[in-house]
């Protein structure tokens, strides 16, 4: 897979993720981009 279709699959399932997890939007300590 090819870094920038990881990096958007990653970014999606984060998001899927959080809002299971009902938490609010928080800094990634893995998001070495924002």
């Amino acid at each position: 897979m090819e870094h920038r279709d990881r990096r958007k699959w990653c970014d999606e399932i984060s998001k899927i993720n959080r809002n299971v997890n009902g938490v609010e939007e928080k800094k990634n300590p893995f998001d070495v981009f924002s």
